[in-house]
C-alpha cells in the first residue's frame, strides 16, 4: 500500500501516547484513590467530607472539562504569577486522566473495603492491630481481589477515554489518526483499523486481568465465573 509507512508511523507513534496515558492514569489514580476511600471509610469527618467532596465533584463533571481546565484554564491561572509557565499538553491529559480515574477507583475500593465482614476488623482489633495494620493486613488484601473486575473495567475506559487528550494537541491514536487521515485521505479505513486497534488492547486487557483474577480468587471471598 502507498501510504502504509505513513500510516503505520503515526499510529504506533499514537499508540504508545495512549498507552503511556493508560497506565499513568491509572497508576497515579489507584494511589490517589486509595488514599482517598481510606480517608472516607475510616478517616475523621474533615478527611470523609473533603473526599466525599472530591470524588462527587470529579463524578459529577465530564472528563472533558476537566482536561480543559487542567490543560487551558490552570496554566493562565499560573501564568498570573509565572508569566513564563507553560505546561505540556501530554502531562495535563495525563494529570486529568489520573484526577478522573483516582475519583472511580476511590469508590471501588470503598465498595471493596464495605464487602468485608465487620468481624474480622473486631478480630484484628481484640488482637490489638492497630487501624494501619488492620487496612494493611485484613481488610486491603481482600478488597484487593475483589475489586478486580471493576479495575479491569477502569482500565478499559482510560484506554478508550484518553482519546478525548487528542483535544489538548496530545499526538495519541486518535489524534494521529486524524493527521494521517487528512493526510491521505483514507478517512474511513484508518478509523476502521483505529478501531480494530482499541478493541485489540481492551481484550488483551481483559483477557490479561482475567488471569489475574483466577490466579488470586479466594474462595467465600471472591466471586469468579470458569
Amino acid at each position: 500500500m502507498e501510504y502504509g509507512s505513513l500510516i503505520a508511523s503515526h499510529l504506533l507513534s499514537g499508540l504508545r501516547v495512549t498507552l503511556e496515558l493508560t497506565v499513568v492514569g491509572f497508576l497515579g489514580g489507584f494511589a490517589l484513590g486509595l488514599i482517598l476511600a481510606i480517608a472516607r471509610t475510616y478517616g475523621g469527618r474533615p478527611a470523609r467530607w473533603l473526599s466525599t467532596a472530591y470524588i462527587e465533584l470529579i463524578r459529577g463533571t465530564p472528563m472533558l472539562l476537566q482536561l480543559y481546565i487542567i490543560g487551558f484554564g490552570l496554566p493562565l491561572l499560573i501564568r498570573h504569577y509565572f508569566p513564563n509557565f507553560v505546561m505540556n499538553p501530554t502531562v495535563a491529559a495525563a494529570l486529568g486522566i489520573m484526577l478522573n480515574s483516582a475519583a472511580y477507583q476511590a469508590e471501588y475500593i470503598r465498595g471493596a473495603f464495605n464487602s468485608i465482614d465487620y468481624g474480622q476488623i473486631e478480630a484484628a482489633v481484640s488482637l490489638g492491630m492497630s487501624k494501619w495494620q488492620i487496612i494493611r493486613h485484613v481488610t486491603f488484601p481482600q478488597a484487593f481481589r475483589i475489586m478486580l473486575p471493576s479495575w479491569t473495567n477502569e482500565m478499559v475506559y482510560l484506554l478508550k477515554y484518553s482519546s478525548l487528550a487528542m483535544l489538548l494537541a496530545v499526538p495519541e491514536l486518535m489524534y494521529q489518526a486524524s493527521v494521517v487521515a487528512s493526510e491521505t485521505f483514507l478517512y474511513a479505513q484508518i478509523y476502521l483499523l483505529v478501531a480494530v486497534i482499541y478493541l485489540v488492547f481492551a481484550t488483551l486487557i481483559i483477557q490479561a486481568m482475567r488471569v489475574v483474577e483466577m490466579k488470586l480468587h479466594i474462595p467465600g471471598v471472591t466471586t469468579i465465573k470458569r
